[in-house]
């Protein structure tokens, strides 16, 4: 509250100086360069309890593997071919998905003949965690 006050009380003042002042010809100073803020420096007039971190890289790994997934699920949907939600061997070799080809009989847990995108995440993430525990 007494920061939004601060703020207004500024403005208030800087708008009554504006009016007091004459007209010169003469161009204005440039800023000082040493205030300016950059990504590097945070706003110098922002307390510090106020001011936003920079970057969180904690979540970066987790956006990471969204992304990736999203991208994923798009290529599925795309090789799905009759809008079945699910997949033959076929139909992931027809659309460039390898690693799906590759690895069908081991994704198709049921021996269906045909894996769903769930079938796929399951996989990924038995073998992320198999990797984890080498």
């Amino acid at each position: 509250m007494k920061l939004l006050q601060l703020a207004m009380l500024t403005a208030t003042m800087a708008m009554s100086h504006a009016g007091a002042q004459t007209p010169t010809t003469e161009p204005a100073a440039p800023a000082p360069t040493a205030v300016r803020s950059s990504p590097a420096y945070p706003e110098p007039y922002i307390p510090p309890a106020l001011r936003k971190p920079l970057r969180d890289y904690s979540s970066g790994p987790i956006l990471l593997r969204y992304q990736a997934m999203q991208k994923l699920k798009k290529r599925f949907d795309e090789a799905d071919q009759d809008g079945s939600g699910m997949l033959t061997r076929d139909e992931a070799r027809k659309a460039g998905l390898g690693f799906v080809d590759k690895n069908f009989e081991h994704i198709d847990t049921g021996q269906k003949g045909k894996v769903s995108f769930d079938d796929l995440k399951a996989y990924l993430i038995q073998r992320r965690e198999e990797a984890r525990s080498r």
